[in-house]
């Protein structure tokens, strides 16, 4: 009789159960029967199989989605800067300031409450029989180029100071053209605001784009003495105080001249030029 131990080791019997002979396993078969290493060896062969596999798949994978192509991410294009009109203070402008009488061929025109049109305009308490104020129109060289065009105005006579309104096209610090109403205010002789003689302020009231602006509303500068723009950017009139309040675009430095450009955000919110600011001021 044939037995194969746990071990691995044949031993071979007599009809009477006597041990003939015990001979170790070299084999993988014994007696046709296959033997435990065997299937051993062939189950750790197909579990190395399966695992090579998986791993040869999870590979595979993992480098098909670290060297996929990237989709490229669009870049925003960048905002064009807000840029300031380019109004400038001609020589007639200031001399108009040192003698604000109507001119020969000036129109009278009746008082009003407010001066200008639009949001460029200013809030200008009536006077019977215009006591402290005079309106009227005539033709003035604005621009500079020598062509007179009609245009209107007030002499506070109280604050000594020259308004001026007009609705025209003007250029854009950044080379666009806009067109809007433009209010401008020159300090005259005596007046009672200490400000040096023939400086002041104008404004120009700009639609949402124009001059690359993202908010509507007044924009403007102050002027020196000698004609040069100064502080310029969001504008706020305060028709109290006969003066307008300047808030820099972030990207025009508080000395420089309109036109300055870079990139800024929005300006902040304007109010309205017809409103008075609250606070003091000598009424008019």
């Amino acid at each position: 009789m044939c037995c194969r131990t746990p071990l691995g080791i044949h031993r071979d019997y007599s009809d009477h159960g006597m041990l003939r002979e015990k001979v170790s396993c070299e084999t993988e078969v014994l007696h046709g029967i296959p033997g435990r290493n065997e299937e051993n060896m062939i189950r750790r062969f197909s579990c190395s199989a399966t695992l090579a596999a998986s791993l040869l798949i999870l590979l595979t994978f993992s480098c098909g989605k670290t060297f996929a192509p990237q989709p490229e991410l669009k870049k925003e294009a960048a905002k064009p800067a807000p840029s300031i009109p380019r109004i400038e203070v001609t020589p007639a402008i200031q001399t108009k300031a040192l003698t604000p009488k109507p001119g020969a061929k000036a129109v009278r025109k009746e008082v009003a409450d407010t001066f200008g049109k639009g949001k460029a305009s200013i809030m200008i308490k009536g006077h019977p029989g215009g006591v402290n104020h005079s309106f009227w129109s005539e033709e003035l060289d604005l621009d500079g180029s020598g062509n007179a065009v009609p245009v209107d105005e007030v002499w506070d006579n109280r604050h000594k100071v020259l308004y001026l309104s007009k609705e025209r096209p003007f250029r854009c610090g950044n080379g666009q053209t806009a067109d809007g109403s433009t209010l401008m205010a020159v300090y005259g002789k005596g007046n009672t605001l200490g400000k040096p003689i023939g400086s002041g302020w104008w404004v120009a009231e700009l639609d949402a784009g124009e001059c690359n602006v993202q908010a509507a509303g007044i924009y403007g500068c102050h002027f020196d003495a000698g004609g040069t723009n100064k502080i310029c950017g969001a504008a706020v009139v305060q028709a109290a105080q006969d003066e307008v309040v300047i808030e820099p675009l972030p990207a025009t430095p508080p000395d420089a001249t309109p036109g300055s450009a870079g990139s800024a955000p929005a300006p902040l919110p304007v109010q309205s030029a017809t409103t008075p600011a609250p606070g003091g001021g000598d009424p008019k």
